[in-house]
């Protein structure tokens, strides 16, 4: 995020600070996991409560949304106030959340708040381990710390779908809001081992984060209700956004990025394509079920071939990295994830194993386009503010993984499945399109 590759690394760690590392990797796993279930079961949610897609789709967009904007603010408050008590607040909510969605598990207006709630708490996993390691133990060993966030990531996709799967098909989804009380376990080992930071005066750009979400949720409503008061409002937003940078010394991103034709291109870019990321991972269980009758433990189960070669791509792209250019890389990760969708779109309807095959080719495709594609975004920005740039870019990709189950799901409700799966092989396409015309041509050398 915004401050986490600014953090000036003490030099010399304590006993308690190494400690408090894998308890803090635990409860990042552990928080991941309870994200990813609640993503898989969209479809037994919606169908135990009667809703539609586009309505069920809000309790994993708007989530993706708090995490996204909540990292941020972790982030900067972590400069103010110790980690140890924000980790302690963010399983403090992820409780709350948890007890709300699960007694009022019969009201979905409830479980949305609930699952806001919970997630502002998650959000707080990732962003403050990676500080956590930055701050407290020595340059020559972050990257080994760092490393193991990546394969936790991966690790908690394949676990987050067999939770999911299993619970909501042999007790109930509404049991995964009980789940996440075991984080409470953590919580004495946290105060344990963790040291108590001094405080320092720090500041949380409330007003930009506030806009973004603004920005961000209008977009989602539309897309979940079309009501054109929903795009005046991102008129609006955005307007104010832009006018709050240029004049703000104190917001968390300057004007000065957006002046930037290359960041912003890159940024564009990234933002289409992530968008058909969790587009067609939220579909997938509809899809079988629909079309085969699976249960939502069996479907957990087609999408770990996904999964584990996301991990194995990702350990394996640094080396691919030495032999391909960005270009390359970007250009055949973005082909093959057209192909992936227009497989089953074509052919789907033949066997379950095209589907497995197609988020096989998926998952691994934009595993291996994460780190070209981050590094031809930041290779114009000054090192020095690369952390900035960094942590304006995961908030986005954050953004538009939600807008793209949002429409996803509104897509759903108005045309066929091969023709969503379709819909999503062209946006693809489109920003392949634009990433050759708008910043490959200017990277042949990269």
């Amino acid at each position: 995020m915004a401050t986490i590759s600014e953090q000036s690394p003490k030099t010399a760690p304590s006993f308690h600070a190494k400690k408090a590392v894998p308890v803090i990797l635990l409860f990042f796993v552990f928080a991941l996991i309870i994200d990813n279930s609640f993503k898989l079961v969209s479809v037994a949610i919606a169908d135990d409560l009667g809703i539609s897609a586009a309505a069920v789709s809000l309790q994993a967009s708007l989530a993706g949304l708090v995490i996204g904007i909540g990292a941020v603010v972790y982030a900067s408050l972590a400069d103010s106030i110790s980690i140890r008590k924000l980790l302690s607040a963010g399983i403090i909510l992820i409780c709350i959340g948890s007890i709300i969605g699960f007694a009022f598990q019969h009201s979905y207006l409830w479980v949305l708040t609930a699952r806001m709630i919970q997630t502002a708490g998650l959000a707080s996993a990732e962003t403050l381990y990676v500080i956590f390691v930055t701050k407290h133990l020595p340059k020559e060993e972050q990257k080994r710390f760092l490393g193991f966030s990546t394969s936790s990531y991966s690790l908690s996709l394949v676990i987050g779908s067999l939770t999911g799967g299993y619970v909501s098909t042999y007790l109930s989804w509404a049991m995964l809001f009980l789940i996440p009380l075991l984080s409470l376990i953590l919580l004495p080992f946290i105060l344990k081992y963790l040291p108590k930071e001094q405080s320092r005066k720090s500041h949380v750009d409330f007003i930009g984060l506030l806009l973004i979400a603004a920005i961000a949720a209008s977009v989602m409503l539309y897309l979940t209700d079309f009501n054109w008061i929903f795009i005046a409002i991102f008129i609006v937003a955005a307007g104010l956004f832009l006018g709050y940078i240029s004049k703000s010394t104190k917001s968390f991103i300057s004007i000065a990025f957006f002046k930037n034709k290359r960041f912003v291109s890159v940024l564009v870019i990234a933002f289409v394509i992530y968008t058909v990321q969790l587009g067609y991972i939220f579909i997938f269980p509809f899809v079988l079920q629909k079309m085969y009758g699976l249960k939502l433990d069996t479907i957990s189960l087609l999408l770990i071939p996904g999964y584990v070669t996301a991990v194995l791509v990702g350990a394996l792209s640094g080396n691919i990295a030495k032999v391909l250019t960005n270009k390359q890389s970007v250009s055949i990760a973005m082909i093959i994830i057209a192909c992936s969708l227009a497989l089953p779109a074509l052919i789907g309807g033949s066997s379950v194993i095209v589907y497995v095959l197609s988020m096989l080719l998926f998952s691994g495709s934009f595993a291996f386009m994460y780190a070209p594609m981050l590094d031809s975004c930041i290779s114009s920005i000054p090192v020095e503010k690369s952390g900035t740039a960094i942590g304006f870019y995961n908030l986005v990709l954050n953004v538009a993984v939600s807008i793209g189950i949002a429409y996803t799901a509104s897509l759903m409700e108005a045309v066929s499945f091969e023709t969503v799966l379709f819909i999503l092989c062209f946006i693809t396409l489109f920003a392949l399109a634009m990433y050759w015309l708008l910043v490959g041509r200017l990277t042949e050398s990269k």
